[in-house]
């Protein structure tokens, strides 16, 4: 099928941009998606109607451009800032010497993994106006999970009991358990961003080691800090027997 047309340009526009796709196949008179590979969604270019030329590429896609910023500062807010806070408040909480540094450092970094989290939330829901025939169903469930827990959890900050109130240990179970949820369903939310975007291997590669290193100083910080305690213990029975008031 050929299909001819006649283009009006505005005074002083000879370049328009184009985009071209092929499509796998015809589902009831309907041509099927093309193909989402990064040869395939950089298939576009500027063609000059005035001196005759036309370049392959000649732009980034407005589109990919806006999905790869989700895809950032999902991957820096949800699947980084969250783990490095939760980390610097398990562990560090433990050496007095930290104490109260531990919770400013921790509540900052929750705050700015938030903020960032929430632009990129609300750029994934740009992305799905524009892209209605196109749904990643379980991309934007989680997604959604990420952002209701995540705001619950800054709202519980405000709610925070003293340490001494008698609602305070049903209030750290529910802060430790959503909490523990949003960064392991935001690491899993970036495994499936980086599945639908299809970037190169080395993007992909590359988070993995940040969460290996993260994993392994949580590791190496579990084995420190159940020293730490184990040993504060048996200073406290020790001065608990010879009469010593600690």
């Amino acid at each position: 099928m050929r299909i001819f047309a006649t283009l009006q340009l505005g005074k002083g526009e000879g370049v328009v941009n184009e985009v071209w796709q092929v499509g796998s196949s015809v589902v009831n008179g309907v041509p099927a998606k093309h193909a989402f590979a990064p040869e395939n969604l950089a298939a576009s270019g500027t063609l000059d109607l005035i001196r005759g030329e036309s370049s392959a590429g000649g732009g980034v896609d407005s589109t990919l451009k806006k999905k790869n910023i989700h895809g950032v500062l999902n991957a820096v807010s949800w699947g980084i800032l969250l783990p490095i806070g939760a980390i610097i408040a398990r562990y560090l909480k433990t050496f007095k010497s930290a104490d109260p540094a531990w919770f400013y450092l921790h509540v900052s970094c929750q705050i700015i993994g938030y903020g960032v989290g929430v632009a990129g939330w609300a750029t994934g829901l740009n992305l799905g106006s524009k892209s209605k025939g196109i749904v990643y169903s379980t991309h934007r469930n989680i997604g959604i999970t990420l952002f209701s827990l995540g705001t619950l959890q800054l709202f519980a900050l405000l709610l925070r009991p003293k340490k001494d109130h008698k609602y305070r240990l049903y209030w750290n179970i529910y802060h430790h358990a959503v909490g523990y949820t949003v960064i392991i369903l935001g690491i899993v939310n970036v495994f499936e961003g980086l599945q639908i975007l299809s970037p190169e291997n080395k993007w992909k590669e590359a988070y993995i080691i940040v969460i290996a290193i993260l994993g392994g100083i949580a590791l190496l910080l579990e084995a420190v800090t159940w020293i730490v305690r184990k040993s504060d213990k048996s200073s406290k029975l020790y001065d608990a027997s010879n009469g010593v008031s600690g």
